[in-house]
């Protein structure tokens, strides 16, 4: 089986096309309690003039996204959109509860949430996130879509247009917390990357290739340029189609056997 270290590269990797205006976000919005905290519309100074790029995008955003809306956004502008970019805004579920968020996974995605049955001692559940899965900057999937939304702004005159999006898969996101460390499950649709496109090495990252329960795994220890992070483990499913990912920060103090006996404990909820 190939690891893929997935959590090297951003799910979502797409130019922020409303960066002018306050309060938009071009990606991905944080929220919490299922309620987005929206886009702030941008007010004219006079009815009398023409709506700018900056206003018409305020206009798409008035509304807040809800949980799991996904909303596709196109500039039909050379000025402000020159490399023809596709922005793509969702509000996640979020829950307090595994078992509220295993019973959502599986209406969406008709798949269990995994749990650690064993963690160490303290450890609280601080959330548990369900992200849709979108496609990746670089797939055919993004330039299919982003040709058909340009399509549509250019048809019909429009500077900006949107388009609502299906959810059709979702990465999972599992935070528990103690005294400030944080310790985080991910997993995630495994994917290829393109003909071309590797993963570099940041310097001071370290690799070991480990084995856990006959399932090649990958035992990073990060260098400085990982933000609070300190190690990561990722590994694969046994039929190779989910990718898995768990972290945790600097002032933590498990080892790497302890991190391997989180993943030989991971139970469906």
């Amino acid at each position: 089986m190939m690891i893929k270290k997935s959590s090297a590269i951003t799910a979502l990797s797409l130019i922020v096309l409303m960066s002018a205006v306050s309060g938009t976000a071009g990606a991905v919005p944080a929220g919490s309690n299922n309620k987005s905290k929206g886009t702030v519309p941008v007010e004219q100074k006079s009815p009398q003039v023409s709506p700018t790029i900056k206003d018409l995008i305020a206009k798409e955003y008035a509304v807040p996204l809800q949980a799991g809306e996904i909303k596709a956004l196109y500039v039909n502008d050379k000025k402000s959109n020159p490399e023809e970019d596709l922005s793509v805004s969702y509000m996640p579920y979020r829950f307090s509860s595994t078992n509220e968020a295993a019973q959502k996974l599986s209406s969406l995605s008709g798949k269990s949430l995994l749990i650690p049955a064993s963690l160490p001692e303290d450890y609280k559940l601080q959330d548990v996130v369900l992200n849709p899965v979108l496609p990746k900057f670089f797939s055919t999937e993004y330039k299919t879509l982003r040709d058909q939304v340009k399509a549509k702004a250019q048809a019909a005159g429009k500077k900006v247009i949107s388009q609502s999006l299906k959810w059709s898969d979702t990465e999972t996101s599992i935070t528990y917390l103690r005294n400030g460390e944080r310790l985080n499950l991910k997993s995630a649709p495994a994917y290829t990357l393109p003909e071309g496109v590797t993963l570099a090495q940041l310097p001071g990252d370290q690799d070991e290739n480990l084995t856990i329960n006959g399932v090649e795994a990958v035992y990073t220890v990060f260098g400085p340029h990982h933000g609070d992070l300190k190690v990561q483990l990722v590994w694969s499913s046994a039929d190779g189609s989910i990718d898995y990912t768990l972290t945790n920060t600097k002032n933590t103090a498990q080892t790497k056997a302890e991190l391997e006996t989180i993943v030989t404990s991971l139970t469906a909820q």
